[in-house]
């Protein structure tokens, strides 16, 4: 990370991100990281996976973002390889609690707590006990938490987020957006940064 210009602080800063796309587990620390150092307005916005959108996804591709994902995560010193798909239950019920881990104020450690679980401890999120576990991980309380399992209004802001992202220019996640940039990929970091810091250049011409 470079040092920090004037006027960068309080930028805009999205985030797209599934439960179930490894590359948003692995692109959150450095999303953080990033945020912090430059005083970004970070927000995330979760949307379902491609296969609970009607989309299919080879099983080739499958396994091959596995694999990818694992090298990754050696590369960045990130915990994983005890996966358990939360696709279907398991993703509904980590977006269940997504607003209320928003209004404690706790959707990062939400996250990471969940996709941590997810990716790296093989906790399945569709089981009580599961649940529990990272929900209470994210220091979140669970008998308040649990509450939120019935209701369905993050589907509409989900759908929302999804036709945000793809009205930006992206298909998938996980996707960032500054002021006026859209990039794809968990290893964008660097264009990322680019693009923040020509946009601040360009507010001083």
């Amino acid at each position: 990370l470079k040092e920090v210009p004037e006027g960068l602080k309080g930028k805009p800063l999205v985030l797209f991100f599934s439960f179930r796309s490894p590359y948003s587990y692995l692109a959150l620390a450095r999303t953080y990281a990033m945020a912090d150092h430059y005083g970004l307005n970070l927000k995330i916005r979760p949307v379902l996976p491609m296969v609970m959108r009607g989309l299919s996804v080879p099983k080739a591709k499958r396994f091959y973002i596995l694999k990818d994902a694992a090298r990754e995560a050696r590369l960045h010193k990130v915990p994983f390889g005890k996966v358990c798909d939360p696709v279907g239950a398991g993703v509904e019920r980590c977006m269940a609690i997504w607003p209320f881990a928003e209004k404690e104020g706790r959707l990062r450690e939400w996250l990471r707590a969940a996709a941590t679980g997810i990716w790296s401890q093989g906790i399945n999120a569709a089981t009580d006990n599961g649940l529990k576990f990272l929900v209470e991980n994210a220091g979140l309380d669970w008998n308040r938490a649990r509450r939120w399992l019935d209701d369905d209004s993050w589907r509409d802001r989900a759908e929302d987020n999804r036709n945000a992202m793809m009205a930006a220019g992206s298909w998938g996640v996980p996707s960032f957006l500054t002021e006026n940039t859209m990039v794809w990929g968990q290893d964008r970091f660097a264009v990322i940064e680019a693009c923040l810091l020509a946009s601040q250049a360009d507010d001083k011409d």
